[in-house]
């Protein structure tokens, strides 16, 4: 009787092989990000409910919908917007304040370099 073996050379098993591991790192890789979002999103998680706690202790009485009403009408009050817009406003200071400091720290070296070159 014939039987069909089928033998496979070093490059095809090489071959295997690398996909496999191709394959574990690729999973290594994807475990790693998840895990990384899921701690970013906890860590929001945290950080809000002690605000609740901190500022607002009474809202562990209402139900999600009652606080998303809440909420809701919370924020489109004029009070609430101008709020929100002066906070806009100060962080987008804040950016700028800081790329002008990056930029400036860069064009000082870029002067030293130029002096100390100048003195050589």
């Amino acid at each position: 009787m014939i039987t069909n073996l089928t033998t496979k050379d070093k490059y095809t098993e090489t071959a295997e092989r690398q996909l496999e591991q191709a394959r574990a790192r690729l999973a290594d890789k994807q475990k790693k990000e998840n895990e990384k979002r899921r701690k970013a999103e906890n860590h929001h998680k945290y950080m809000m409910g002690g605000i609740i706690v901190k500022y607002f202790p009474e809202c562990y009485h209402f139900e999600e919908a009652e606080l998303n009403e809440i909420l809701s009408k919370a924020l489109y009050s004029a009070d609430c917007r101008e709020t929100i817009k002066r906070i806009k406003v100060r962080c987008s200071q804040m950016v700028n304040t800081e790329k002008n400091y990056a930029g400036n720290g860069n064009n000082e070296m870029q002067k030293a370099e130029v002096s100390n070159e100048n003195l050589s």
